[in-house]
């Protein structure tokens, strides 16, 4: 399965995304058929590796099904992009390990590697402890990551820069208790609850460091941070779709008490002009570094700060300008917005909650500018 025939069966998926979409919600949590048919689709599988029957997909063409998706439900297209990860993931452990946590190329991976626990050292691996939060799709998942700090006899373990050593420990779904606490504002479909661990024990192997390097070879593993860099394709669809509703309502609409056209308003046209414009320019800005960085990897070359600055810095600049975007649509339909049979209720409520995630934040502008700056990026997935 290629690239270009995931896109298609990601368009293709839009109808049933849709029709699922309220259940999702309800459920908070993806329908066991929403969650089968994104695995049908191939979407897990986008980063999986060539040598092992992956398809390997360039991640301008991920962010455009991520997008895709997204545009039908954003919650399905989150966990999608999220689900997907274990392509990534794999890549930084040795080649043995990695096919015995991933034996199926649609293996579905959740959790998250921000260092939120502690991984004891013990022989032959580590101890894991700890909860973490915002583990989306995890009632699906087959993997998930945990996050953690070293520590050694009960003492932190720092490298050679003085930082403590993160690392990112692998282990299937059942190793974990899962909380139910994903109760939101938006994203209500993705599931994502908090998780935890105590004394688990994971084998060294399963674990690795971001820092290090993958261990595969191959452009989409040539950049510790390329598995985060298809997210804006979430906020990208969602943005689309809203202009897509807003449009469709504006032409019919009828402004009362004096019975005019809402097309014929001026303030309506420039809202959706505005609009248009905020997410086709941030959409172009998304998909040009997105290219200039995936050639430069597949020139052999290593990105340069300015290059990182910039795409660190597009990410929140695309979930927040998607939101303003479609926060602007919401206000000028009117009332017909606050009502859950308009889409863009749940467009306007994803995009909130979505806003609020580190990729959303202003700490990611502030962590770019120091970057553009000169200073080295304080995370190695930046």
């Amino acid at each position: 399965m290629k690239g270009s025939e995931i896109l298609a069966n990601a368009v293709a998926l839009g109808p049933l995304l849709r029709e699922e979409a309220a259940e999702n919600e309800r459920l908070r949590r993806l329908t066991p058929k929403t969650a089968a048919a994104l695995r049908s689709a191939g979407v897990f599988r986008l980063p999986m590796p060539a040598d092992w029957g992956g398809p390997e997909v360039d991640i301008v063409t991920q962010t455009e099904i991520v997008e895709a998706l997204s545009r039908a439900d954003g919650s399905a297209g989150w966990c999608a992009m999220i689900g997907s990860d274990g392509g990534f993931y794999s890549a930084f452990l040795d080649e043995q390990a990695g096919r015995a946590l991933y034996p199926d190329l649609d293996a579905v991976t959740a959790g998250g590697v921000q260092p939120s626990g502690r991984l004891d050292r013990a022989p032959d691996g580590y101890r894991l402890s700890g909860r973490w939060g915002f583990a989306s799709g995890i009632d699906h998942a087959d993997v998930v990551a945990a996050g953690a700090l070293v520590f050694d006899d009960g003492e932190m373990v720092t490298g050679p820069d003085g930082r403590p050593e993160w690392r990112v420990a692998l282990l299937p779904a059942e190793a974990y208790d899962v909380h139910d606490t994903w109760h939101t504002t938006g994203l209500a479909g993705s599931g994502s609850h908090d998780y935890s661990a105590e004394g688990v024990f994971v084998p060294a192997g399963q674990t690795f460091c971001f820092a290090d390097g993958a261990r595969r070879p191959g452009t989409l593993y040539a950049w510790p941070g390329l598995f985060i860099a298809n997210a804006p394709g979430v906020p990208l669809g969602i943005a689309g779709d809203a202009l897509d509703v807003a449009r469709a309502i504006w032409v019919d609409k009828v402004i009362v008490p004096d019975q005019r056209p809402a097309r014929d308003d001026p303030r309506i046209r420039a809202a959706l002009a505005r609009a248009e414009a905020m997410v086709g320019s941030v959409r172009s800005y998304t998909y040009e570094l997105l290219g200039s960085f995936w050639a430069t990897l597949e020139a052999g070359d290593t990105p340069t700060l300015d290059q990182r600055a910039a795409l660190a810095g597009s990410y929140a600049h695309t979930f927040q300008t998607c939101r303003d975007a479609v926060s602007l649509l919401y206000e000028e339909v009117g009332s017909q917005s606050v009502y859950r049979a308009c889409p863009l209720d749940r467009h306007l409520r994803d995009l909130v909650t979505m806003a609020q995630h580190i990729m959303g934040q202003n700490r990611m502008r502030e962590m770019a500018g120091g970057m553009w700056l000169g200073q080295p990026s304080p995370l190695p997935v930046l």
